[in-house]
């Protein structure tokens, strides 16, 4: 089990509705973080709440790590008042991430799935791989929670070569992103990594297997520890029984996953 430490607060702002984007001082860390792996944080200084909540980590700066999570609830909600300069207690990384191999990938996000999906991004930029990144939105309002700026003010869309789907179709194309991940299917043959909700998952990995492509999926689940020990993120797995989304997860193959038990 990783060891708990205390993370000094760089930054934590809003990027768009209801989301915000942390910096942590965290060098232990982030030295070891890959991309799909994911931190427990203790969402306060004090000490309620008393369970961490489990983030995927959304990027390293030099010695520091990004979190990129979205106000739902009480507990994301004293997070985003957690100010400059206090100290949060998190540890970490932990999980199993993207296996970043394979030509041409398809990163393909719904909702706050471009978490983990920009840091595989920023990977395999430093990689010199080409890849295509593909995003499902509500509304053209909700996407500037995905052009999300880093540390150093850069954004990250800039430098991909990505497409959109809105439910509204105020920004890409009208209605979901396995439209555009079908159509891309039939084009190329490369992995895909994809992150969202679960029944954008269940759709992704059913596609991928129709076209005979490997698909990695990272998985959200009720966590308590993060480390194997709580089995409250237990994933039906197809080979019968369960995985563990913060051990044999959260990234899996699609293939090990039972999705008609989800």
């Amino acid at each position: 089990m990783s060891a708990s430490l205390k993370a000094k607060v760089l930054g934590n702002r809003p990027v768009g509705p209801q989301v915000h984007l942390m910096t942590l001082a965290a060098p232990a860390i982030a030295a070891k973080a890959r991309p799909g792996q994911f931190v427990m944080l203790r969402v306060s200084p004090g000490p309620e709440p008393l369970l961490a909540r489990p983030f995927s980590i959304h990027g390293v700066e030099g010695e520091s790590l990004l979190v990129l999570y979205q106000v739902v609830g009480k507990g994301t909600g004293l997070l985003k008042e957690v100010a400059q300069g206090q100290e949060l207690t998190m540890w970490g990384p932990l999980g199993r991430g993207f296996e970043l191999g394979g030509d041409d990938p398809l990163l393909v996000a719904g909702g706050m799935g471009i978490a983990p999906l920009a840091f595989a991004a920023e990977s395999l930029e430093q990689k010199g791989a080409s890849f295509r990144a593909m995003f499902g939105i509500g509304s053209r309002e909700a996407f500037t929670a995905w052009d999300a700026v880093s540390g150093d003010g850069d954004c990250y869309l800039e430098h991909w070569d990505w497409a959109a789907a809105s439910e509204d179709g105020s920004l890409g194309r009208e209605g979901l992103v396995t439209a555009l991940l079908a159509e891309a299917l039939d084009r190329r043959t490369g992995p895909v990594l994809a992150c969202g909700p679960l029944p954008m998952l269940k759709a992704v990995a059913r596609l991928c297997d129709e076209h005979g492509v490997p698909c990695q999926v990272s998985l959200e689940a009720p966590m308590a520890c993060g480390v194997g020990a709580c089995l409250g993120c237990a994933i039906p797995a197809k080979a019968g029984g369960y995985l563990r989304a913060c051990q044999e997860g959260p990234v899996m193959d699609a293939a090990l996953v039972d999705w008609g038990r989800i």
